[in-house]
C-alpha cells in the first residue's frame, strides 16, 4: 500500500509506535481532500476513481454513499484525513471494500487497522452480512500482505480481469473475511511472527550442493501454513508446503527437473528454511534441503524488492 515498497512484517509494535486510526462517515465537505487523496494514491496497480469534486460533493450530500447498500468512510490517522474506503453490497450476504490510503502514512499498519475496524462495524451492524471481500492486483504485494495481516484469506485468482495501458491483461487476487472468522477474532490475531505472504525470494548464493541458477520462490501464507511456487533455469512447476514455527519452516517439495540432453524427471524431498532479517530490512532464507535420491544442498535466498506497493 505504498508507492515505495515497505514489506516489513505486519506485527503489533508498542502502543506508542502505532498511529491512531479511526473511521467516520464521509460528508460533502470531504470531497476536496478525497479527490486529492484519490489522485495521490493512484498507481497502475490501483487506478484513480477520477471523481469530479463538485459531483462527488453532491453525491455525498444526497446520501449516495450512506445507504443500506453502500457506505463511504473517511480514514482519520492521528487526527488528519488520510484515506477513504468504499463498501458496496451491504444489502447482500457479500460486501466488497475498496481502500485508498495517502502515501504519507503508508507502511505504518494503517491499512490493517482499517480492515479490522471495518469488520467490527459491518458484521455488528449488518446481521445478514456473511462475508467482507476485497481484491488486490496480482503484483500489488503490499495490499495482499495487508489483507493477510488482517486475517483475510485468499480465496480466488481472477485471471485477465485488469487491462493495462499497453493492452496486456493481469490477474487479481480475491480475499475474504467471513462472519465466523470475525466471531473467532481472526481479524485481530496478534503477533504471529514472520509474514512471508506475497513475497518473492531469489537465489543469492549456494553454499553446498548443485547450483540453483535463476531460482525464484513466491510464498503464500495463512497463519503458520506456508506454501510456495518456484522455478529456475532447469527447474519447473515447483511446489512447497510447510509449517512456520518461529523463524523455521519445515517443508516438503516437488518439482520437475530438466537434465542435460533434455530428459526430465520428478524430484521430491524435504527441507528446513530459517528466516531472518538483514540490516537493509530485507528478509533472507537459509535453506537446507535433501531429496529422495540422496542429493542435498544449502543455499541463501534473499527477498526481492521490486514490487510496486499500492493500495
Amino acid at each position: 500500500m505504498s508507492d515505495q515498497p515497505d514489506q516489513r512484517d505486519h506485527l503489533d509494535g508498542p502502543p506508542g509506535d502505532r498511529p491512531e486510526v479511526h473511521l467516520r462517515m464521509l460528508v460533502a465537505d470531504d470531497a476536496s481532500w478525497v479527490t486529492a487523496v484519490d489522485r495521490a494514491a493512484a498507481t497502475p496497480l490501483a487506478p484513480a476513481f477520477d471523481w469530479e469534486e463538485g459531483k462527488l460533493a453532491a453525491e455525498l450530500d444526497e446520501g449516495t454513499w450512506a445507504s443500506d447498500e453502500r457506505w463511504g468512510w473517511a480514514t482519520i490517522v492521528d487526527g488528519e484525513p488520510r484515506g477513504f474506503v468504499l463498501v458496496t453490497g451491504l444489502a447482500d450476504h457479500d460486501a466488497e471494500m475498496t481502500l485508498r490510503i495517502s502515501p504519507k502514512v503508508r507502511g505504518r499498519g494503517v491499512g490493517r487497522e482499517v480492515l479490522r475496524q471495518l469488520a467490527d462495524h459491518h458484521f455488528s451492524a449488518h446481521p445478514e452480512l456473511m462475508r467482507l471481500t476485497g481484491r488486490a492486483h496480482e503484483h500489488n504485494v503490499p495490499m495482499q500482505r495487508v489483507f493477510n495481516a488482517a486475517g483475510f484469506r485468499m480465496e480466488a485468482r481472477y485471471r485477465d480481469v485488469v487491462e493495462h495501458a499497453d493492452g496486456r491483461f493481469a490477474a487479481e487476487w480475491g480475499y475474504a473475511l467471513t462472519r465466523s472468522d470475525w466471531e473467532a477474532g481472526r481479524h485481530r490475531a496478534g503477533n504471529q511472527g514472520y509474514d512471508l505472504h506475497g513475497l518473492t525470494f531469489q537465489i543469492e548464493e549456494v553454499n553446498e550442493g548443485p547450483p540453483s541458477y535463476g531460482l525464484h520462490v513466491r510464498f503464500l501464507q495463512e497463519g503458520r501454513r506456508v506454501i510456495a511456487r518456484y522455478d529456475g533455469d532447469r527447474i519447473f512447476d515447483g511446489e512447497v508446503a510447510g509449517i512456520l514455527t518461529g523463524d523455521l519452516v519445515r517443508y516438503r517439495f516437488v518439482h520437475t527437473e530438466e537434465h542435460r540432453g533434455g530428459a526430465t524427471d520428478e524430484s521430491l524431498g524435504r527441507g528446513r528454511a530459517r528466516v531472518q532479517r538483514r540490516e537493509d530490512g530485507r528478509l533472507e532464507i537459509v535453506d537446507q534441503w535433501s531429496d529422495e535420491r540422496g542429493a542435498h544442498g544449502r543455499r541463501v535466498l534473499v527477498q526481492r524488492f521490486t514490487d510496486t506497493a499500492t493500495g
